[in-house]
């Protein structure tokens, strides 16, 4: 009899990427659940106090996703269709198709290789008259230089919309993302840092603009100042189309509970990704992000530049490391119009790779990752 040993690994595979749940959150939900109250209440606004208080943010709405809250925001700043967006390319698609949703063309600036992150110089040569907003993507939790992105936007009028997705309680020069600026847009999908399973937060310092959101997220009802009579449940008509995306309270509790945890496991990240810092410096094949002192990445996810990519891959996964192409430099999909003339994009495309990090990772596992990479650089 021939025994089929292909699946038949001597180490433990290590993941790529993992969900932080905090062991609280089943009781918790539990609770909501015999409360009898599971739409949008207590729980909901019990989740928004902790975001304001932690990112230092005037104004937060949640949503049900990361994307819904994109979309929101857009719509809440009159984006629209015939208007154009200056947008990355190297991003998730919900990025850009957001903008596609509301009847919006996104146009790509190029990105610093070094960074990944939107070039400001870049932004400014693709404004043009239809331009009504900028989008930025704080990549893998290494914030975007937003003192030079301001200056191009004050020159245009333009405001600015952050995709924080990658960047929650990340820093820039000393204020945490969603602090300052016209609006940001926070992820609690399932792989981020922690997570509701899937809910979205949008954060601003502008009333106006908050008032113009909380609308958008419902109806273009604002339900905090619905009002209601006893023959009529709208008796004040809703201010235009808006979306049905409100985060209710089974969502909202594990979203609150996470929060309990936020600083804990960003401890935890930032442990890994210093130690990747300081041990991967300086080899041949690999290069590490550009990381400024001013300002604190959260480690969201660890990417690398690699030359022959597919080789380090088929490396990696041979030893029971996964690691994986995070996003594709969006124009090659033919919703987005086709590929653009960027070459940073063009080299970002076809090097980079992320490596494990994650709140399930042990020193041991930190310790293997390592010791391949380096055997990989050394061949």
């Amino acid at each position: 009899m021939t025994i089929n040993n292909d699946f038949k690994m001597e180490e433990p595979i290590i993941r790529c990427w993992s969900v932080y749940v905090p062991d609280e959150a089943g009781e918790e939900v539990t609770k909501t659940l015999k409360s009898k109250w599971l739409n949008t209440g207590k729980k909901e606004a019990e989740f928004r106090a902790k975001v304001r208080a932690r990112f230092k943010a005037p104004y937060a709405a949640a949503c049900m996703s990361g994307t819904a809250a994109l979309k929101i925001a857009l719509k809440a700043l009159d984006v629209g269709p015939g208007d154009e967006v200056v947008s990355t390319p190297f991003t998730f698609i919900a990025t850009n198709t957001s903008i596609l949703e509301i009847g919006a063309t996104p146009v790509f600036a190029d990105i610093q290789y070094d960074t990944l992150n939107i070039d400001p110089k870049s932004v400014e040569e693709k404004i043009t008259d239809k331009t009504k907003a900028i989008m930025c993507v704080h990549y893998a939790g290494n914030p975007v230089d937003m003192d030079e992105l301001r200056e191009v936007a004050d020159r245009h009028g333009l405001p600015i919309i952050e995709d924080s997705a990658h960047a929650m309680a990340c820093e820039y020069k000393g204020q945490p993302i969603g602090s300052f600026g016209d609006v940001a847009t926070f992820s609690f999908q399932c792989v981020k840092i922690v997570t509701c399973g899937d809910g979205g937060v949008i954060t601003t310092t502008d009333e106006a603009l908050y008032k113009k959101i909380r609308k958008q997220s419902w109806y273009g009802i604002d339900r905090e100042v619905k009002k209601t009579s006893i023959l009529d449940p709208l008796p004040v008509p809703p201010d235009g189309l808006g979306f049905k995306s409100n985060m209710n309270d089974i969502t909202a509790t594990l979203a609150s509970v996470a929060m309990d945890h936020l600083d804990r496991v960003l401890e935890h990240r930032k442990q890994i990704g210093e130690r990747y810092r300081r041990e991967l410096q300086g080899l041949t094949k690999v290069t590490l992000l550009n990381y400024q002192d001013h300002w604190t990445p959260n480690y969201q996810i660890f990417p690398i530049h690699v030359e022959d990519r597919e080789e380090f891959a088929h490396y990696m996964w041979d030893r029971n490391i996964q690691v994986n192409v995070n996003n594709r430099r969006n124009d090659i999909y033919e919703m987005f119009g086709g590929l653009c003339d960027l070459p940073n994009l063009k080299r970002a495309d076809e090097d980079v790779i992320l490596i494990p990090l994650h709140s399930d990772l042990t020193d041991d596992d930190v310790t293997r990752i390592i010791e391949n990479i380096k055997e990989y650089d050394n061949q």
